[in-house]
């Protein structure tokens, strides 16, 4: 996509402008600059703190080059570079998605304003008897319509497509997102289609009528087009904000075979990286791209018994058509490990996902904390920002160094990043030694077994306040003192019909009876496959996906564990 920006951009520089600019000089330049921009960019993908830099003096002078500078086809290439960002970009952190949501906020309050002032202004043209009223009107709607329409528009379509492609909303994964961006392209297609012509037509007319003495219904029929225009774009954007607001609908037929279907697999490799531990190769039947992910992803995995376990992916997401998971045997388990090391080349098995609960988030430096297996979503996360150049360290302990999985690799591709501490021969490290040297903001990435993020959960508000602390959980969190909970009334959105939920009972298990095919999988609230929007109501957060600081959500539950607080909550289905 940069690399075709480039290109075009190089093209452009050399033709004239489609309509005449407002500083001509500055055509050619700004293409020139753009292409740079666009080329270095492409070039430097691979390391992606380099090339995001670049995508910010893009993404400026794309604006510059369309909005100030006049450049009708640069204007709309914002909606080129703005997705190329945010692909790059990746997940936002807490701090990141919500300063763009309120940026989108306030961009969508503006538009919605601006149109009900164009609205207003053209009912006085048309109500007026005096053309003098009329003809500044038009002339102020004019003037609004080449100064603030236009930067309203475009900060509001393309904060959202930002957020749409940096968080689980997607694009069209839920109706929706999809419908407000239908919105977002069709008014704005309505106001280069037809709209700007007709009120340019208003304007010269009522001008030329005012200045030679003519009457304000002389006006002709571009009066109503630019009424009912606006009008229809008004109503438009104010249902734009009250989908954003009750977000109806629920998932869209991709969005639910993105998010629960089961594909079938074939285990290409099998092989030993550890005591105990074995990593599989897993690709599609006949090769071929399987669904991407992101750093910090797992997948469930539904083995010949009809067992589903998940476990998190510790390859390359660059790697397109395979997946790599690393796998624990634990003797006292449920069964999934022990099968899954009796697996050989050649065996099917199902994949559900990938989902992501565990995301990498821009940070000024990282510190990862791995117990045993829960290296595996590190891996991925270590080698993205190493390859961006960011700070890190890893710790790493297990209870034996034969034990832990990929530690020698690890030493020998990063070195004294690596800290190796297998606790027969090494005593559990005091928090002062995980976290002196790490900078305010640090991100910190463990995952491990519940007595590890117990203790980093603990030692964090004392020594490093200012950081940020991610935890993936290998079983869920302990829930003896969250008690059976009250009754309360869960009602479906989408048919209006309310479930009672006793004392004793399971969300899930009610929604169950009237909507068997709620995704679920590990029924225990680690996994995050039962996610389920919250229109109404307050959750009382008993999973083991959100962290500590994303307790108090009231937009999503987790149904399989959580219940509400309250005697009703309305869900999204």
């Amino acid at each position: 996509m940069l690399f075709g920006y480039a290109a075009l951009a190089l093209v452009m520089a050399q033709l004239p402008p489609l309509i005449p600019p407002s500083f001509p000089g500055l055509h050619a330049p700004g293409w020139y600059l753009i292409a740079v921009c666009a080329f270095g960019a492409g070039v430097l993908a691979s390391a992606r703190r380099a090339a995001l830099g670049l995508c910010w003096p893009l993404l400026v002078v794309t604006l510059l080059q369309g909005f100030l500078v006049g450049d009708l086809i640069a204007m709309f290439c914002s909606w080129l570079v703005v997705p190329a960002f945010a692909l790059l970009a990746g997940r936002l952190s807490a701090r990141g998605r919500k300063a763009l949501l309120a940026v989108h906020v306030v961009s969508a309050a503006c538009w919605t304003g601006i149109a009900a002032v164009f609205v207003a202004l053209s009912v006085v043209a048309m109500s007026t008897e005096k053309i003098q009223v009329a003809a500044v009107s038009y002339e102020l709607m004019g003037m609004f319509d080449i100064t603030l329409l236009p930067w309203a528009n475009f900060a509001t379509s393309l904060t959202g497509l930002a957020l749409g492609l940096t968080t689980r909303w997607g694009l069209v994964t839920y109706h929706w997102v999809a419908t407000k961006l239908a919105i977002s392209v069709g008014v704005l297609v309505m106001a280069f289609g037809f709209l700007h012509d007709a009120l340019e037509s208003a304007a010269e007319q009522s001008a030329r009528l005012a200045a030679s003495g003519g009457a304000a219904n002389q006006v002709t029929e571009a009066s109503d087009v630019v009424f009912w225009g606006f009008g229809v774009a008004l109503v438009s954007l104010v249902g734009a904000l009250l989908l954003s607001l009750y977000k109806p609908g629920g998932k869209t037929p991709w969005g639910r075979r993105r998010t629960a279907g089961t594909r079938r697999a074939t285990v290409a490799e099998v092989r030993a990286v550890a005591d105990e531990t074995v990593a599989l190769t897993l690709r599609a039947p006949g090769g071929g791209a399987l669904p991407g992910w992101s750093p910090g992803a797992h997948v469930d995995l539904v083995l010949p018994s009809g067992l589903v376990r998940q476990y998190s992916l510790y390859g390359d997401p660059e790697e397109k058509d395979a997946y790599r998971v690393a796998v624990l045997r634990e003797p006292d388990g449920r069964g999934g490990s022990a099968e899954i090391h009796r697996l050989r080349p050649g065996a099917r098995v199902g994949i559900r996902g990938p989902r992501n609960n565990f995301p990498l988030v821009a940070a000024p430096g990282y510190l990862f904390i791995a117990g045993g297996i829960g290296i595996t979503p590190l891996l991925p996360m270590i080698r993205r920002v190493h390859r961006d150049g960011a700070p890190w360290r890893l710790v790493y302990r297990g209870r034996t160094l034969p034990g832990m999985a990929f530690a020698a690799a690890l030493v020998r591709e990063y070195g004294d990043r690596v800290t190796l501490l297998p606790s027969d021969t090494h005593a559990r490290p005091h928090p002062r030694e995980l976290f002196g040297d790490t900078p305010d903001g640090v991100a910190v990435y463990c995952c491990g077994p519940e007595s590890l993020l117990a203790a980093v959960e603990r030692a964090m508000p004392e020594h490093r306040p200012h950081g940020t602390l991610h935890t993936e959980r290998f079983a869920a969190r302990d829930r003896t003192g969250d008690g059976p909970g009250t009754e309360f009334e869960a009602q479906l959105a989408s048919t209006g019909e309310v479930i009672r939920v006793p004392a004793g009972r399971g969300l899930l298990e009610a929604i169950r009876e009237v909507d068997p095919g709620i995704d679920a999988s590990c029924e225990d609230g680690v996994c995050g496959s039962c996610v389920t929007r919250v229109l109404a109501g307050v959750p009382d957060h008993r999973d083991s996906v959100l962290e500590a600081h994303e307790r108090d959500r009231t937009d999503v539950i987790y149904p399989c564990v959580s219940r509400a607080r309250g005697g009703r909550i309305v869900l999204d289905r």
